[in-house]
């Protein structure tokens, strides 16, 4: 008898720059596991992304049903891209109209497995909502994020807190990161400038933010040795682990540039620039006998949702 695959279910949030990374993931999960993927969006991003999917490619890609025009947005929006700035809240509030067909989904994923789940759900930041669902259906969740650790943790110390708005001051501190520099208003996106906790994005993100804690833990596309700060941040304040995976997605030759973009003399910066790619590439390396730190941390998240799998399963042979 043919061992089962287990299935890893990802769903980004209907925005490319959400969607090419963790496509980029879900091929170096398929190229480095037996696992099999099946890949969550709406019809027109499925449609407009399917040709990212190499044609030798097992990654399954479902749609779940989603009409902008119900939503109060123009017809045939599905994606940030085609969406005019104000009106990127009202598709993050549609969004979290997908819970009942993504539930289903995962629902009908089992049946057709005779009760075995998914080994894991792997959604967007945006997503928060899928934490509880993945709870609720006993399946292994982990939040996927393609910005950096330290990044992310000022926007969500940002939206949790509101900072600028107790202070009569340009400039303020994070009041739980400290280690981090501090923020000036003109840094500041305009919804988090103009929010005062009762607007759209403020609403959103209420509710959004919280569900993380209750999350496996989240993903982050960085490297360990870059963004010890910001991934310390998430381990403290989510009391969750936050794996490294990355670099998904930019180049070695893109990252350099980013770093050659910085402060000091060509020289310097073409030393640094090196440096960094030499640490990406050992942090991505996997060959016999070495495994990089973000191959590790992608190994220790399947670890962690192979052991949630294992405790399910005695906790049901305990009942029967």
């Amino acid at each position: 008898m043919a061992q089962r695959k287990e299935n890893v279910v990802m769903f980004p949030f209907m925005a490319t720059g959400h969607i090419i990374p963790l496509i980029a993931l879900a091929l170096r999960i398929e190229q480095k596991t037996n696992y099999s993927i099946t890949f969550v969006n709406t019809p027109l991003n499925i449609l407009k992304f399917r040709s990212s999917i190499p044609p030798n490619s097992s990654i399954r890609l479902v749609e779940l049903p989603f009409t902008s025009s119900d939503h109060g947005l123009p017809p045939n929006i599905e994606n940030t891209d085609s969406t005019p700035y104000h009106l990127v809240i009202r598709l993050l509030e549609a969004s979290n109209s997908l819970k009942p067909s993504f539930k289903k989904l995962i629902e009908d994923m089992i049946k057709e497995q005779h009760g075995h789940r998914p080994l894991c759900i792997i959604a967007d930041i945006f997503f928060g909502w899928t934490t509880s669902l993945a709870k609720e259906l006993n399946v292994f969740h982990g939040i996927f994020t393609v910005s950096s650790a330290y990044g992310l943790a000022c926007y969500y110390s940002l939206w949790m807190n509101l900072p600028h708005r107790k202070v009569n001051s340009d400039e303020f501190s994070l009041p739980d990161f400290p280690e981090a520099s501090r923020v000036h208003i003109t840094q500041l996106a305009t919804n988090i400038l103009e929010a005062d906790g009762t607007d759209a994005w403020s609403v959103f993100q209420k509710e959004n933010l919280p569900e993380w804690a209750n999350s496996g833990g989240i993903l982050v596309n960085t490297v360990e040795q870059f963004d010890h700060i910001g991934l310390s941040y998430f381990r403290r304040k989510l009391g969750r682990p936050a794996w490294a995976v990355g670099s998904v997605l930019l180049s070695l030759d893109s990252q350099a540039r980013a770093v050659k973009g910085g402060f000091g003399t060509g020289k310097e910066m073409k030393s640094k620039a090196r440096q960094v790619m030499e640490m990406i590439k050992n942090a991505t390396k996997d060959e016999e006998g070495f495994k990089g730190s973000s191959v590790e941390a992608l190994d220790d998240f399947f670890s962690a949702a192979v052991s949630m799998r294992e405790r399910t399963e005695r906790g049901k042979n305990i009942a029967a």
